[in-house]
């Protein structure tokens, strides 16, 4: 499960640490193999898998019609940005450039847990994101159904 949220230094390479508490689970999980993608949320940053975490959302993809406008929108994204990466013996992973060039990444970036996965941010957008969060008023809509029942 991962949880938490982490700054990290990317370095001209384009690698990041994964930071120590979560290394183990990562090797005992997917022997360190991990994919990186764009979100399907229209927001930029990425989504960081376990190997075998993904392979569970990508057969759910890939059953997907490809007939249907925003089912064939998510194959193209997800599984069209999908980049195999692999933690090295320092814990650290490289992240492509066309991902570093989606998500806007810069020298300071963001690794927030959300239990299956991780969402990598550029550290500027992410305080930026967060803050407009905190501020945005409670709207007038109601709980959406997955939230009405949702007890913590």
């Amino acid at each position: 499960m991962f949880r938490g949220a982490s700054t990290l230094n990317m370095d001209t390479k384009g690698r990041i640490a994964i930071p120590a508490r979560y290394r183990e689970e990562i090797l005992s999980r997917s022997s360190g193999n991990l994919l990186l993608t764009v979100n399907n949320t229209r927001e930029r940053c990425l989504w960081l898998y376990t190997l075998d975490e993904w392979e569970r959302a990508e057969k759910k993809l890939v059953e997907l019609s490809s007939f249907d406008k925003e089912a064939q929108f998510l194959k193209r994204l997800l599984i069209g940005y999908a980049s195999d990466c692999e933690m090295d013996a320092n814990g650290r992973m490289r992240i492509s450039a066309p991902l570093i060039e989606f998500a806007g990444l810069d020298k300071r970036v963001m690794l927030i847990g959300q239990g299956n996965k991780f969402e990598v941010w550029d550290e500027t957008l992410w305080n930026s994101k967060r803050d407009e969060w905190l501020e945005e008023p409670a709207k007038d809509s109601p709980v959406s159904e997955h939230l009405a029942n949702l007890s913590l």
